[in-house]
């Protein structure tokens, strides 16, 4: 799945660094990283609604702001939309729980990850353990 992420949610993008599982972990969490000399979140994707367990390696982390990592598949480039490439996800799409909207880029359509509301979803799936 090709997704957005704003610049101005992201810390930086580091090579993948080997994940540490936690026992017990909670939904949404595939285990911790060494960022920075502290231990850093990493999403697990298949906890995700509407995401399936990314099948590679990643062959990058993006760190967010909110201190959680992000396992990329592949980086594609940037782009500066227009203002009125944007429109709000699907009502029926289950990702809307963690996404901030579609960017229409051309005819591809390309959700943006809103940090907020991800990291609101992982601690209601915590909430439900």
């Amino acid at each position: 799945m090709d997704l957005l992420l704003a610049t101005s949610d992201l810390r930086e993008v580091v090579a993948p660094t080997p994940v540490s599982d936690l026992p017990g972990r909670p939904r949404g969490i595939q285990g911790v990283m060494i960022y920075q000399g502290e231990f850093l979140p990493v999403l697990a994707w298949g906890d995700l609604p509407g995401c399936e367990a990314t099948p590679g390696l990643p062959v990058a982390m993006a760190v967010l702001r909110p201190r959680l990592a992000l396992p990329i598949e592949r980086l594609i480039g940037m782009i500066s939309p227009a203002s009125d490439a944007w429109q709000e996800a699907d009502e029926g799409d289950a990702r809307d729980a963690w996404l901030g909207g579609v960017c229409q880029a051309g005819d591809l359509p390309l959700p943006l990850v809103d940090p907020d509301r991800l990291i609101a979803l992982l601690q209601r799936l915590r909430g439900d353990r």
